[in-house]
């Protein structure tokens, strides 16, 4: 109830708003009476509020009529409980929370007990509504002069803005999970403090820059280390059996404002964090480690504690807050108060404290902050902004910002406004990703709808399809109105049945891409079921969050390439096959041939020794150099036979491959050659060799040329020295050779340290009946290493040389571990 008459009363005086409602208010018609008779302390009380900046509420008497602040006055809202609060019974006033801080109430004045919550959950109706506020506040009882508890004192903040930001960084965090891809970025590069901490023993995976200055530990000496190797304290705190418990139930654990001890600059530090333990999972879904995300509010709950003991709470408040909060007094907007994140946030330097707002930032003119600013102080009424760009000059360039920020008009004692309050937060990060996002969904869809490959995204479960190229229209030969915005296999029905459908639903089910290479698919066109093959990829279309909203599709048709490849197939295989009746009639020829010729040249060898015998002593030095040619002719023809022959056999592949010990084969080969071996001095360097599926006698054949070949070809004042080395390759090295992968393959190589050949000749010596050197210098029929082909080849593997004159030479033989046809016939 308001009269005419203004009380003058030297503890009312000033109080802006809520000091000339106190002094006009007929307290004589409530339960306090006239203010004449009011106690001294009920006097010095509503005298500490009203002068206070910081917002205060006092319940009196039994009744608890209500007292409270222009600080406090913002929180009731428009169109809500003010002006009717003051003076007015608290039952009366406070019906929708009554069952919640009546209790509070009484045990401060039943026990004189104080009581403290952080960010509680009160609604309240304000604003035409009831709203969900949250509170910082403390009840605390005020002694009358009689000793007894005559009031009960509310020191509040409201913190609903800084409660609905820790949800988004819970919500934040939920959305961190969804994407293992992006993890580790989103670590590093988030806005609070993060770590994974993996095993029974917490080791340190990952950890960002935030969480480091945390700890107020070096890099170096926390990744890769269980976590309470350097903090000891926060063990012994408590912290290592949280997260024992979060490894062991899998069950989330959050604290806020829980104190830890912590090392700065090696001085041990009490520290007040906000944090969440979440489970972290590997791909099987188990609990591998343990996912931290913190925040450190050793700042505010340290200021919180000093505005609750201190009247110069508002400067704590703007100097210890975490984010940019700035004072600006005067219409002139004279800096008097800044915090660190503000000065940070324009980097201007540090020297700002009594220059004027537009001094500081001449730039913000043209963005029209300026004429806000002034608004706010004129009118009176807050200004919000969510998102909004501003434009800073920082080290001489105009840098793109962007902010959440408010201008908060502030009052003197006598309601006078005599600044402004700037509190900001940096989004720039946030926004500019949430552009990039847009402009990548954008940019994307228009690279899908022009792309000149054939491109489509299948929305839903249904598989819309929203976005086709030219191409894809072209591939499906339907009329686009046909399957355009209509379930793919709705407009295009003669895909269903072939396996498409099972593919798209798993990929848009799982998650997992899905490829495949010349697939082919039976689609209606031109008035005819044509087959098309295809080369596709089917990808999860996913939103920003990691959600997969649909399927890509992305095809090529290689219908042309499949059937030009099928055709050349027929015919490579009837070209081989009369190839190979071709080998294996001139390889019958060459084996008959050289059996019956050795006849004739045995017979040429024991009639020249018979002669050479039966003439004895009577044969002259001229016939005896006949006889000599003849015998070493003889003999040459039956080793050239012989070759021949044994040629055609491995040319026959007649025979079956079996398991074969190298070792073996290698022993016996080196046991024929013992005396040209010792006669030489030849010294070996070899492993243990492997097994592998072979033909015994043509293994035997491949290591006697090999092994004959660099005992053959050094030089007279060397001793011969071989070495022997074999690896298994992998199938990319395989595929490199040009064979089949499959089969295990091993490489074996012969090195010599002989006389080697020039590297053009690198092919031609594996040519039947080729030399590089006369008989006289070096023996030989010049079909030895074009049996190790042959045998190569029998066994669908291959033989090269690598030389150089003078240098040695090296075979490089590579052959399947295990073989998976017959031998080859070539």
């Amino acid at each position: 109830m308001i009269t005419g008459n203004t009380l003058k009363r030297s503890f009312l005086e000033g109080g802006g708003e809520m000091g000339a409602l106190t002094r006009a208010y007929d307290w004589a018609s409530t339960s306090v009476g006239p203010v004449d008779q009011w106690p001294e302390t009920l006097k010095a009380t509503v005298g500490i509020i009203l002068r206070s900046n910081f917002p205060m509420f006092l319940w009196w008497g039994d009744n608890m009529i209500q007292f409270y602040n222009d600080a406090y006055r913002p929180s009731l809202g428009n169109e809500g409980k003010h002006p009717t609060a003051l003076g007015q019974d608290a039952v009366d006033c406070w019906p929708e929370i009554w069952d919640i801080i009546y209790p509070l109430i009484m045990k401060v004045k039943t026990n004189n007990e104080s009581v403290y919550f952080e960010d509680m959950l009160v609604p309240i109706y304000r604003n035409g509504q009831i709203e969900d506020v949250y509170w910082t506040f403390s009840y605390s009882a005020v002694i009358g002069e009689t000793g007894n508890i005559d009031g009960v004192l509310v020191v509040c903040n409201e913190t609903t803005e800084t409660v609905n930001s820790r949800t988004l960084i819970e919500k934040a965090q939920k959305r961190i999970q969804q994407s293992e891809s992006n993890l580790r970025s989103i670590i590093l590069q988030a806005p609070v403090a993060m770590c994974i901490l993996k095993g029974s023993d917490h080791i340190v995976e990952i950890a960002n820059d935030r969480i480091l200055r945390l700890w107020g530990k070096p890099k170096e000496k926390m990744i890769g280390y269980p976590v309470f190797n350097e903090l000891t304290e926060a063990r012994y705190e408590g912290f290592e059996a949280l997260l024992d418990k979060v490894l062991e139930t899998g069950e989330t654990y959050s604290a806020y404002g829980a104190p830890v001890t912590l090392y700065n600059e090696g001085q041990p530090q009490l520290v007040y964090i906000h944090f969440v333990y979440e489970p972290f999972r590997g791909e099987d879904g188990s609990i591998t480690g343990v996912m931290v995300v913190a925040i450190d509010v050793t700042l505010e709950i340290t200021a919180w504690k000093k505005l609750e003991e201190s009247e110069n709470k508002a400067r704590n408040l703007i100097e210890n807050a975490p984010f940019p909060m700035g004072l600006y007094e005067g219409r002139e907007m004279r800096l008097s108060i800044l915090n660190q994140s503000i000065i940070d946030a324009w980097g201007k330097g540090s020297d700002l404290i009594g220059k004027t707002f537009y001094e500081v930032l001449p730039e913000m003119k043209n963005q029209g902050v300026f004429d806000i600013l002034d608004s706010v102080f004129t009118t009176g009424v807050p200004y919000h902004a969510r998102n909004q760009r501003v434009d800073i000059e920082v080290d001489r360039a105009l840098r793109q910002y962007y902010f959440n920020y408010s201008y908060i008009p502030l009052r003197d004692s006598t309601g006078k406004i005599y600044g402004v309050l700037n509190t900001a937060a940096d989004v720039t990060d946030l926004e500019l990703a949430r552009q990039r996002v847009e402009r990548s969904e954008g940019n994307f869809r228009n690279l899908v709808q022009t792309a000149p490959v054939a491109m489509c995204i299948l929305m839903g479960p249904e598989h819309v399809v929203t976005v086709a190229s030219d191409e894809m229209i072209r591939l499906w030969g339907k009329p686009e109105e046909q399957v355009m915005n209509k379930p793919i296999f709705m407009g295009l029905p003669d895909a269903r049945g072939q396996g498409l459908e099972e593919i798209i639903k798993k990929v848009y089910e799982t998650g997992e891409l899905f490829v495949a290479n010349e697939q082919p698919v039976d689609l209606y066109r031109d008035d005819k079921v044509e087959t098309i093959y295809q080369n596709f990829v089917y990808e999860p279309y996913r939103d920003p969050n990691g959600n997969i909203l649909g399927v890509t599709a992305v095809t090529i048709d290689v219908t042309a390439q499949v059937l030009a490849r099928q055709k050349i197939e027929e015919i490579v295989k009837e070209r081989t096959e009369s190839l190979r009746k071709t080998n294996a009639d001139l390889s019958q020829f060459a084996y008959i041939t050289s059996h019956d010729l050795q006849e004739p040249a045995r017979k040429i060898a024991t009639f020249t020794e018979m002669l050479r015998k039966s003439l004895g002593d009577r044969v002259d030095p001229r016939s005896g150099t006949y006889l000599d040619k003849i015998e070493k002719s003889s003999t040459r023809m039956l080793s050239l036979i012989r070759d021949v022959l044994a040629f055609s056999t491995i040319s026959n592949g007649k025979q079956d491959f079996e398991p074969v010990n190298l070792n073996e084969i290698f022993a016996s080969v080196k046991n024929d050659h013992e005396l040209l071996i010792e006669e030489k001095q030849a010294i070996f360097d070899y492993p243990e060799l492997p097994v592998i599926e072979a033909i015994p006698i043509q293994m035997s054949q491949l290591f006697n040329n090999l092994l004959s070949n660099s005992l053959k070809f050094i030089p007279r004042d060397k001793n011969p020295f071989i070495r022997v080395t074999w690896k298994k390759l992998n199938e990319a090295e395989v595929l490199a050779e040009g064979l089949a992968a499959g089969s295990g393959h091993v490489q074996i190589e012969f090195s010599d340290n002989g006389i080697g050949f020039s590297i053009e000749h690198a092919e031609q010596i594996f040519n039947i009946f080729q030399r590089l050197h006369g008989r006289t210098e070096y023996e030989g029929t010049g079909i030895g290493l074009a049996i190790c082909k042959k045998i190569a080849e029998n066994h669908h593997g291959k033989i090269e040389a690598i030389s150089a004159k003078g240098q040695g030479a090296t075979f490089r033989i590579i052959l399947p571990s295990k073989q998976t046809g017959s031998p080859g016939n070539m």
